[in-house]
């Protein structure tokens, strides 16, 4: 239950980002951009609760696939990190990141691309006590960052840009993300 409410906080603080700083275009601004805006606090908090989702669904899918599931932990760990270490703005190339911009990257990469993989693995891993459903609901996010990657291709490391759309891939991979947590929960749910 936890993974579901803290998910869904997620989704909705994000949705009020939209609302309270409306000059960040969404079609390629990151949302990590929102860490360093007059109401980053919000972002912080988002963080937190993208952290807590996938550790919760972590802890809820042990008993039924033990190691498995640890990569959703780790996940984890690099969404918690992004909330207490700022984004540099999109714009910046990255020979002119911060150290602190660098390790927001590094940290939002984690999860950005060790989420289909550890839920990949989570599905596989509980697939004795839940069938197939979460290995299959893992293509969801796969194809979340393979759209990500092929539209961040164009920046080769020059930062972002209006041209560069990246914004919506990278706001379709949270909600695949969370969408397949959902998934988990309902799964867990209903064997317990």
């Amino acid at each position: 239950m936890t993974a579901l409410v803290t998910g869904g906080a997620t989704v909705a603080l994000i949705v009020i980002l939209h609302v309270l700083e409306p000059e960040y275009d969404p079609s390629w601004r990151m949302i990590s951009e929102y860490s360093v805006g007059r109401y980053g606090w919000v972002m912080r908090i988002a963080f937190v609760t993208m952290a807590i989702s996938p550790a919760a669904m972590c802890v809820a899918l042990w008993p039924l696939g033990g190691a498995w599931t640890i990569g959703l932990a780790a996940v984890a760990l690099g969404a918690l990190g992004a909330a207490f270490i700022d984004a540099d703005p999109i714009m910046t190339p990255r020979a002119e990141a911060t150290r602190v911009g660098r390790a927001h990257t590094v940290l939002g990469g984690v999860l950005l691309a060790g989420f289909p993989p550890a839920a990949l693995l989570a599905g596989v891993g509980v697939m004795t006590a839940l069938g197939w459903v979460l290995a299959i609901a893992s293509v969801v996010p796969w194809a979340g960052l393979v759209w990500f990657l092929i539209a961040a291709a164009p920046a080769h490391g020059q930062g972002g840009s209006p041209e560069i759309r990246i914004g919506w891939p990278d706001r379709f991979c949270l909600v695949a993300y969370l969408g397949w947590v959902v998934v988990a929960a309902i799964g867990v749910l209903s064997v317990v």
